[in-house]
């Protein structure tokens, strides 16, 4: 029963692990370190919050199920994934402002413009992870 749970979480971090990695191989510090600062930004903003959130999904759907609930269950899924994606809307205006936001907080511009470039262009990935994030947890409890 664990296989299906290890295994997302293995994919979970295999985008930044593997960008990390080509990135890195490019030998251009600049480069890795705005690859760094958004794979930092994506992990405190989003999936922290968005795995907060969906964790209690699990308390949730336990409970409905138990309680021979079923479309009830499916209820609680659906009504994570929507708050999850009301909570991302914010923080994808703040990933799309981020490149200020950093440079007012001392760090280099070089480096700010990468990492609100890399953050941008992952928007699809974090809102399906998020998704993904609901549906892992549904499938736990």
């Amino acid at each position: 029963m664990a296989i299906p749970a290890i295994v997302g979480m293995l994919l979970y971090l295999f985008v930044q692990l593997s960008s990390t990695y080509y990135v890195g191989n490019l030998n251009d510090p600049v480069l890795l370190a705005g690859v760094g600062m958004g794979n930092m930004l994506i992990n405190v903003l989003s999936f922290a919050v968005v795995q907060g959130l969906n964790g209690a999904l699990e308390s949730f759907v336990s409970q409905s199920f138990g309680a021979d609930k079923h479309e009830q269950s499916g209820v609680f899924l659906n009504r994570a994934k929507f708050i999850a994606t009301l909570v991302l809307i914010p923080i994808i205006v703040i990933y799309i402002f981020s490149d200020k936001i950093l440079i007012a907080l001392s760090q280099e511009p070089a480096i700010a413009e990468i990492s609100r470039h890399y953050c941008c262009l992952l928007i699809p990935g974090i809102w399906a992870q998020s998704m993904f994030d609901a549906t892992r947890k549904f499938m736990a409890a």
